[in-house]
């Protein structure tokens, strides 16, 4: 039988052409369609720029410092009166660097639990951030450690 020999009562009672058994009409597109282009999320491409800034400020400050404290020694290898100068410095400069770090790794998270955005941003400012917390932390205990067995 074709279906065209159905009278028009009889062709309401056919299923539309491209319907499949078992599936409902007013489901969801299948999965294998593209999806509409996501954007990257703005928290997390601040927080992976904060990371990339503060690597930067590290490694001048680091290149300042030394050149400083090239200077501050005499030909014994002392220290002169000028060497708090470069000290201070560094401390006010590692500290101001670790909490930009603090915000990123806030920033990276925020970006990370947006929904419908691009991750990838904020996944790497958050591991780069967190990793140079780490380190100095690291840093600052080992100083602490050494410091205390003296």
């Amino acid at each position: 039988m074709d279906k065209n020999s159905f009278s028009k009562s009889d062709s309401s009672l056919l299923p539309p052409e491209g319907y499949i058994p078992g599936q409902d009409s007013l489901q969801h597109p299948p999965f294998h369609e593209i999806q509409p282009h996501l954007k990257h999320s703005g928290p997390g491409i601040a927080s992976f720029v904060i990371s990339v800034v503060a690597l930067v400020g590290y490694i001048i400050s680091f290149v300042i410092v030394g050149f400083l404290y090239s200077s501050i020694l005499n030909e014994l290898g002392e220290l002169t009166n000028d060497s708090s100068q470069a000290f201070l410095f560094l401390g006010s400069a590692i500290l101001g660097l670790a909490a930009l770090n603090v915000i990123g790794v806030v920033l990276g998270i925020i970006g990370i639990s947006i929904r419908n955005r691009r991750k990838i941003f904020g996944i790497i400012g958050t591991i780069i951030n967190g990793v140079i917390i780490l380190v100095f932390m690291l840093l600052i205990t080992t100083v602490l450690v050494n410091a205390g067995a003296q």
